[in-house]
């Protein structure tokens, strides 16, 4: 018998996978034709990544190209102590819409956050009902150059929705687009466990 226990309203639940920018295109071709589609949108812009020394994080987002600029936001995830992988998280977005960055630095600050690293994310969104499906590349720009670059596939279940799921309805929705993307490799196995925070932390905080 299935857990019947809802999920948290603020959980991110989540799979990542890592691609190659040849995927694109055959990833697109699936998802734009798969029925239920709701919204596709481009974006694109920097995060900026701030942690405090017990390890806690937080992100601040700044679209600057393409569309849902409006959704600027700081972003806190809490990892399950003692998981193994990134797949539940809590996760609160505070939109903070116009307020100028020197003002959300400060806010940080004054919370214990000190910047540590920036990527510049390059986002191909595909909203469904029930997931959102992204094909993505990340820049790493701390250093003020590109230093390398990567590409995941990303499928999140609703956030609006997921506190109407139970933990089994949720991995059928994972395990749905995982199915609808087998043909450019993605499955279970390929699920990766560090989350983008963890692949680019710098060890010295800055």
């Amino acid at each position: 018998m299935h857990e019947t226990v809802l999920l948290d309203k603020h959980l991110e639940f989540e799979t990542k996978y890592r691609m190659d920018l040849g995927s694109l295109v055959m990833f697109k071709n699936i998802v734009s034709k798969e029925s239920g589609l709701e919204k596709f949108l481009y974006v694109e812009g920097p995060d900026l990544y701030f942690i405090k020394p017990d390890g806690n994080f937080a992100r601040y987002r700044k679209p600057i190209y393409g569309g849902d600029l409006e959704r600027c936001e700081v972003t806190k995830k809490f990892k399950p102590l003692g998981a193994k992988n990134n797949n539940k998280r809590k996760e609160l977005n505070v939109r903070v819409g116009n307020t100028p960055e020197d003002t959300i630095r400060e806010d940080l600050a004054c919370e214990g956050y000190v910047f540590n690293f920036s990527i510049y994310k390059l986002c191909h969104i595909y909203n469904f009902k029930d997931a959102t499906v992204v094909f993505y590349t990340v820049y790493d720009t701390t250093n003020g150059k590109i230093d390398k670059i990567d590409h995941f596939i990303e499928i999140e279940v609703t956030e609006e929705t997921i506190h109407k799921l139970t933990e089994h309805q949720a991995w059928d929705v994972i395990n749905k687009y995982e199915k609808l993307l087998e043909p450019i490799g993605i499955n279970p196995q390929k699920r990766l466990k560090k989350s983008l925070f963890e692949m680019y932390v710098r060890q010295e905080v800055r």
